[in-house]
């Protein structure tokens, strides 16, 4: 509010074209509030300034306020419906949102009223990838190089989807284009260290590239043959018992690689950061806080908790938050978390501790004991790559355990609450809500429950698992709309307004 008071002080007396300049200024320094506060001025004075709302969508789409973003593209686009960047906009943040279909459609309407920018192609191609419609995609990259040469995701788009058709050798030419360009892109490191394991591994065991393409191509499910390169290390792991797998920095890359090729769309951490401003938890607790890449997604006034025996902060934390140096079994020995919430129950948690689920299911049981009707828990690591990066003892330096028998442990045990695995990468993230502080069951048959899950068999069709799981898209409108009922309404008049812009 302050900030808002201050910036209308300081832009008495300014037209709108002046105080839109002074806004695009503090976006572009990341004083994004401030520009919030002008850009509405600026509406005020000029309800009828369509690049207004356009900059105003930026800045909010920058904060992470995708639906809010959405809406001010709208209604940019009611006042100029000839504005390409408008359209374009609104077709990135629908694609943010998960909404790939709508933001094909946005981005199409961008192009056919600015045919000759570059930009416009480039990211029509990777939506059209998450929407696996491979062809396609490579006819508006290869568009949006005969613009720009020098573009160069659109090679790296290439090469991904080249990837996903099975035709290696075109994705590797692809990829070395990409890096003539820009070697030092973390895209390119990737794709590098792709290739590197399976000219290591393949070499070893037989499996050459150039053999194997037509075969893999011939596969109308790419998630098969990508499933087939996570074999070839554990047919490696079988004729090379000697070489310790996480020594290998390379195979990490690799797996990040195929996690993002099956799992397309916003990682983990978006998410949780999303969570944060839907929620708008009044306090937060995260078991496993390591570097603090999840730990500071906290606003600065929620009262935050937490807890993890060898923390590795790279990042300040908030006055508000406090660090337990301890591991959750501790803590909840010698603690009331109820006290360290100043007396508040938990509105939101987040596990990912110790990648074991007999340890994520006693942290579960913990956390729901404070918890009230509208608690969200979260879990990492539950929808796997595969076997090898799932096992409870760790084989690579890609490791989620076996956190996800816990997902399968709810299911069964407390039908009663509402369970959805997201897909998204690197490894999948379990939202759980409808808790119930006063349920025993789980912690009544808590030993049962571990020794009957403990040897749990481990299922290699990706198709079942994500039933098992009930994964659901990464999509976030559908996510709200079908995870948190009470934001049903405010979630569809967003997408009715995003509907009837094209009308």
């Amino acid at each position: 509010m302050w900030i808002a008071k201050l910036v209308m002080r300081s832009g008495e007396g300014m037209s709108a074209g002046e105080l839109l300049k002074q806004a695009n200024q503090l976006k572009r320094s990341g004083r994004l509030d401030e520009a919030i506060a002008l850009y509405h001025q600026v509406i005020d004075i000029n309800p009828h300034f369509a690049w207004a709302y356009h900059n105003l969508g930026d800045a909010l789409a920058k904060q992470g306020n995708l639906d809010k973003a959405v809406a001010c593209y709208s209604e940019g686009l009611k006042i100029n419906t000839r504005s390409a960047w408008l359209f374009y906009s609104l077709g990135e943040a629908l694609a943010e949102l998960g909404d790939l279909e709508a933001a094909v459609e946005y981005l199409q309407k961008a192009i056919e009223l600015k045919p000759d920018c570059y930009k416009f192609y480039n990211s029509l191609g990777w939506v059209l990838i998450q929407n696996k419609i491979f062809d396609e995609a490579l006819n508006y990259y290869n568009r949006a190089i005969k613009l720009n040469s020098k573009v160069v995701d659109a090679y790296l788009g290439c090469c991904a989807l080249f990837i996903c058709k099975g035709e290696l050798q075109k994705a590797q030419d692809y990829l070395n284009l990409a890096i003539q360009l820009n070697p030092r892109k973390p895209e390119s490191k990737l794709y590098s260290c792709f290739f590197y394991i399976l000219d290591k591994f393949g070499s070893k065991v037989g499996f050459a590239l150039a053999n194997n393409s037509q075969n893999i191509k011939d596969s109308q499910d790419y998630s098969y043959y990508l499933s087939q390169f996570l074999n070839l290390v554990k047919m490696y792991e079988k004729v090379s018992v000697d070489e310790n797998l996480m020594t290998i920095p390379q195979l990490s890359q690799f797996h990040h690689c195929i996690s993002g090729l099956i799992l397309p769309g916003v990682d983990y951490l978006e998410i949780l950061r999303r969570l944060h401003l839907l929620i708008k938890p009044k306090n937060y607790v995260e078991i496993g806080v390591d570097r603090g890449k999840s730990f500071k997604l906290a606003s600065l006034s929620t009262v935050s908790i937490g807890i993890d025996p060898q923390p590795k902060l790279q990042c300040k934390i908030a006055p508000s938050a406090k660090i337990f140096q301890m591991t959750s079994d501790d803590f909840f020995q010698n603690h009331n978390l109820l006290k360290e919430l100043q007396g508040q129950r938990v509105d939101f948690a987040f596990i990912d501790g110790l990648h074991l689920f007999e340890q994520t299911l006693k942290d579960f049981i913990n956390i729901e004991k404070y918890s009230h009707s509208n608690t969200v828990i979260c879990f990492h690591d539950t929808f796997p790559l595969d076997e090898i990066t799932a096992r409870r003892d760790r084989a690579t330096g890609f490791w989620s355990g076996d956190v996800w028998k816990v997902a399968l442990i709810l299911r069964k045990y407390r039908p009663d609450l509402k369970i959805s695995t997201v897909a998204t990468q690197p490894t999948g993230l379990t939202i759980v809500t409808n808790l119930d502080s006063s349920s025993k069951i789980l912690s009544k048959h808590y030993d049962d429950i571990v020794q009957e899950y403990m040897n749990e068999d481990w299922v290699d069709s990706l198709e079942l698992r994500s039933a098992m799981f009930a994964v659901v898209g990464n999509n976030w409108t559908a996510m709200v709309k079908n995870i948190f009922k009470p934001l049903t309404e405010k979630t569809q008049s967003v997408t009715i307004q995003v509907s009837q812009t094209l009308s």
